[in-house]
Order: structure tokens, then sequence, then C-alpha cells
């Protein structure tokens, strides 16, 4: 090997070592950075009283543990008794009580953030949330409009988050509804939510502008407590979008009425496209809201005409090409959903 290459090799070793170098403390940087907002949080949600109820609210896989308080591999933060910790060496963070009990722990900080922002920490952990409650994504700046999200069959609000994150990034303070789609019929859900938009309701000024993103199951939940609302209720919201709800029923609520089925999914056979199915007896509304339904061509699990409302109420309709779950997507639904939020009405480029 010459000299020439000899010496080239090594300055592109520490070139790289150098660079890579930058990178990891760049990365450092940043995520001391955000550790610090998160410590800032935890304070806040303490001193405000608030840290039991978002503990009690959102399960993190923990189960909770008598500790030594952590003082040798742990970076303490402490707020009126109570600890927010980062393991040195791992990078895992917990939440120790005022008696040193771990009531909460994670691996990221974006699960930390989820937690003390008051939405699910995952996916997998939301499944075992107790539900019927509001998480809230908040906008950057007040703007005098509120979006509710109520999510579908067979998943919790986490499916909904990035929605509730892009539409909080249009300006709308986003309440994602929480709730466990199997517990329960669609009757008891719908009874469930409008206890709780009732005492959201009851929290908004007077002038706020309120709108409504449903998917699947959730736009039958709305429309059973659009059936029960008052006037002056109904005609608070300005605007609704459904994403593939099963409006004339969907076949694949068959499943729900299989005997073995029906004991474990209470609200599955409620969606027949039956007569006597809840689905296809929802009452109409005092008054209905502008509505905008976006279905999607390759949905698989409910029909383009099942998605429409019935005869006579009226409604938008648009298709995009997406799947079922592919309509909680921002990528292919948020431009329509604001199109219809802002002027009532789809692009012709979508229109079915």
């Amino acid at each position: 090997m010459s000299r020439r290459l000899k010496r080239f090799l090594v300055q592109a070793s520490l070139a790289i070592g150098l660079c890579a170098g930058i990178v990891v403390f760049c990365q450092e940087l940043s995520d001391k950075g955000k550790q610090q907002e998160l410590v800032t949080l935890f304070r806040g949600s303490v001193r405000s009283g608030r840290i039991q109820e978002l503990l009690d609210s959102h399960g993190t896989f923990n189960v909770e543990a008598g500790t030594l308080g952590g003082k040798v591999w742990w970076e303490s933060y402490e707020e009126g008794g109570w600890k927010l910790q980062f393991n040195r060496l791992s990078g895992w963070w917990r939440i120790l009580d005022t008696a040193d009990t771990r009531v909460a722990r994670g691996s990221t900080l974006e699960q930390l953030r989820s937690l003390l922002e008051n939405r699910p920490v995952s996916v997998v952990t939301n499944y075992f949330d107790e539900g019927y409650r509001f998480g809230k994504a908040a906008a950057p700046e007040p703007s005098g409009k509120t979006v509710v999200l109520i999510h579908g069959w067979g998943v919790r609000a986490s499916s909904m988050q990035r929605l509730a994150d892009a539409l909080a990034g249009e300006g709308f303070d986003a309440y994602n509804y929480d709730y466990p789609s199997a517990e329960a019929t669609i009757a008891e859900h719908v009874s469930k939510f409008l206890a709780r938009y009732r005492e959201l309701l009851a929290q908004l000024p007077e002038a706020e502008e309120i709108y409504f993103l449903t998917h699947s199951m959730g736009g039958l939940i709305l429309r059973g407590a659009l059936a029960e609302m008052t006037l002056a209720e109904a005609k608070r919201i300005r605007a609704i979008v459904m994403l593939g709800p099963p409006n004339q029923g969907s076949g694949l609520a068959y499943l729900g009425k299989i005997p073995g089925v029906r004991t474990v999914n209470a609200s599955l056979k409620d969606m027949t496209p039956e007569e006597d199915s809840y689905t296809m007896n929802i009452p109409p509304p005092v008054w209905l809201p502008p509505v905008g339904i976006i279905a999607g061509r390759h949905d698989g699990k409910v029909s383009l005409d099942s998605t429409r409302l019935p005869s006579p109420l009226e409604h938008e309709h648009v298709v995009v090409d997406s799947t079922h779950p592919g309509l909680r997507e921002p990528e292919k639904v948020l431009s329509e959903v604001l199109l219809f939020f802002r002027k009532r009405e789809f692009s012709r480029n979508g229109a079915d």
C-alpha cells in the first residue's frame, strides 16, 4: 500500500470519526433540550394536581414497585415529593410518587411527552386504558376552533392521533375521544359519549366553532348522539366529516352474531344491514349540521354505497384511493377534511 493511500485512509478515518462525534454531540444536545421541556411539563402537572389523573388515564406497561429513590443510576427531578427520573445508562425514564413507588415508566421521550400531554402513550398500552375520555392536542395558538375525533371499532384513540396532531397543526384544538369499542353496545357508547361531550361543551366558550371527524363506527356513535342532542347543541356544530362510516350497515358485522363472538364483542352485531339493527334505526336529528363523507375506494369492510347517509339526510360524498384503515392517514384525507371544514365542499378531483 502506498504512503499516499495510507495517508488518505487515515485522514478519511479521522474525518468520519469527527463527523460521527459531531452527530452524537448534536443529538445529545437535542435530547437534553427535549428532556428539559418534559421536566417542565412534569412539574406543571404536579403543581396543578393533574399528575395522578394522567397516570390513572394512561397505562405505561408499568408494574408498581417500591424503589430506593434512584440516588445512584438516575438523574432525578423532584416536584412536590414526586420524582421524574432518567436512567444515566439506558436513557429510560420513570416516575416515582411521594412514597418512592414507581408508578410509570417508559423507554422513549416521546412516550413521556404523550403521557404528560394527556395522550395515549402507545398503541399497545392504549388498549389497556379505561377510556371514555378525551385527549387533547392543542393548537399552537388559540383560534376559537375545536374538532372532536371519534375512532371506530376494534381500535383506540391512538389510531386517530396522527389526524388529531395534524388538525392541531392547522389551528384546531383537537379532542380525541377514547373508548373500548367491544365492551358495550353502540347505544351504550352513545350515552357515555354524549355525557362526556356535554361536559366538554360546558368548558368551551359560547362562540367556539365545533367540528367533528369520525372514523367507521365512530360516525354511528355521533349520529346516535345527534339524535339525542337539543336543537341548540346540534346547531353549535359547524361541520362533520365521516371517514368510511357504515351508515347503512356492513356485511362484516354479521360476525358479531356468532355466539362465541357475541359474548366478547357487544357492538359488532349492531352494525349489520338488517332492518332491526341499531345502525338501521338511528333516529334523524332535530337538526343536521353539514355532513361530508369520505369513502375508501378499496375499503374492503364498508361498501361505497353503505357509507352514504340514509335518505332524506343530505350530505356531500367523495371517494379517495384508500383502504378502511388507510382513511385514518392524514396524507390521504387531511386536505379533503380541511376543505370541507372551511368551505363545506370536497374537491372535484375526488368526486365519485
